[in-house]
């Protein structure tokens, strides 16, 4: 019988890893709750089941005679992967026993500091103490639940008034009990690494300068680009291996993928969260700068270790190029009328790979409700060319709803260059802070 995958994911990130899977010959089973998944096409199986299913979805890995399961990209997957290849007795490269120091953030802090890695201060809260946060912790802060995922439940606070007063919300996002969790705003560049771990050694795979800007006081700030490689990748490479050395020696973790986001302060790294799982959206940065396709390597991870090695042994972090991933966000309701701009910048010249998630006619909402308005992949063969390219989409991108009004979130700096911004956009004046 030949080698049988059960992917975790139909959604457009898992599509390249589901037809690679199809063309190597393998029986290739996709699930999740998407009906619409267009993964779903390339599949030989598809299954409509909520990933959190675990008992149902480890049924299905035992009808269909599964080898190997894998994921990525979501933290919500990454955990249910896990939980699923233990119920049906498929091999994974971690356990269920290992999940709250990946998935539990109060663990994860407390584990961080025994492995004498910084983090950002922070406090535990319940209902019992919210009226006990230590009169010196610094605000503003950001509360955020301790184990959900996607960015739900998390929100700037400026006081304790604030804490109490939105506790609620954030502490419904958790996954696992009523509590939440307080913590202070680092300084620095914030950095997206990527690591791979073998053997119990990281092999360091990306780093990358996460850009964002504030645009309403009581929202986290926007992530409008990613930037490969960072600009701080000479400095912050070693502190960056060896935080990620000590997560994977505190945690055992001895195979793996690794994803960090932190930041980097001239000195050294101070953590904000490290999953079990690469990033999504960003594979595509790592083959645009580096070569590597990532969805071969999770793919080998499932069956050929050896050829796992040999990618690492030859793969240059650093790369040999600079490329922006460039996200286009919407803080406006309305109703999509006028998109024409972004059907153009696909076909700049910098653009490596695009995609618009909305169509005219559809509803939009502020942030939502698809995860982003659209995403550039903007190359250079220097940074000062993909920063360019990056200005570029803001000084071109416009979305109009059936009013006429600007539904884009354009950062002050590519917003302030931009005179038709300026006059005409109030909409940008009432949330930028």
């Amino acid at each position: 019988m030949g080698k049988r995958l059960l992917i975790l994911g139909t959604q457009v990130e898992f599509t390249e890893m589901v037809k690679k899977a199809v063309e190597r010959g393998w029986y290739t089973v996709v699930c999740d709750g998407y009906e619409d998944g267009p993964a779903r096409l390339w599949a030989d199986r598809a299954y409509t089941v909520d990933v959190r299913e675990i008992d149902r979805i480890a049924e299905i890995a035992r009808e269909e005679k599964i080898d190997r399961i894998l994921t990525s990209f979501s933290d919500i997957m990454f955990e249910c992967m896990v939980r699923i290849a233990d119920k049906a007795g498929i091999p994974c490269y971690m356990g269920p026993d290992m999940l709250p120091a990946f998935r539990n953030k109060a663990v994860a802090r407390k584990l961080c500091e025994e492995a004498g890695i910084r983090v950002p201060a922070y406090y535990l809260l319940t209902k019992e103490n919210l009226t006990k946060i230590p009169s010196d912790f610094p605000f503003p802060a950001v509360l955020k639940p301790v184990d959900s995922y996607g960015s739900r439940g998390l929100r700037v606070v400026h006081d304790p008034a604030e804490v109490k007063l939105y506790f609620a919300q954030s502490a419904a996002c958790s996954i696992g009990d009523d509590t939440a969790l307080l913590e202070g705003m680092s300084r620095g560049q914030e950095l997206n690494c990527m690591g791979l771990v073998m053997d119990g050694k990281v092999k360091l795979i990306s780093i990358a300068d996460r850009m964002t800007a504030s645009w309403e006081s009581s929202r986290i700030p926007v992530n409008y680009a990613i930037r490969y490689p960072s600009a701080f990748f000479d400095d912050a490479r070693e502190a960056v291996t060896d935080t990620m050395q000590r997560f994977a020696d505190k945690t055992g973790m001895t195979d793996g993928p690794m994803a960090m986001q932190c930041f980097y302060d001239g000195e050294g790294v101070e953590v904000c969260e490290i999953a079990g799982r690469f990033f999504g959206f960003e594979h595509e940065m790592v083959l645009i700068t580096t070569g590597m396709d990532m969805e071969d390597l999770l793919l080998d991870m499932a069956f050929d270790p050896d050829a796992v090695r040999r990618t690492m042994e030859h793969h240059d972090p650093k790369g040999f190029g600079h490329a922006s991933c460039v996200y286009l966000h919407s803080i406006a309701e309305g109703v999509l009328k006028d998109q024409e701009s972004l059907y153009q910048l696909c076909e700049h010249p910098a653009a490596r790979a695009h995609l618009l998630f909305y169509k005219e006619g559809e509803h939009v909402g502020v942030l939502g409700p698809r995860q982003y308005f659209a995403r550039y992949y903007m190359y250079g063969d220097t940074h000062d060319e993909m920063l360019k390219a990056e200005r570029d989409v803001f000084e071109r991108a416009r979305a109009y709803d059936t009013q006429d009004r600007q539904l884009l979130y354009l950062p002050p700096l590519y917003r302030e260059s931009s005179e038709e911004i300026k006059k005409s956009s109030s909409l940008h004046a009432e949330h930028a802070t």
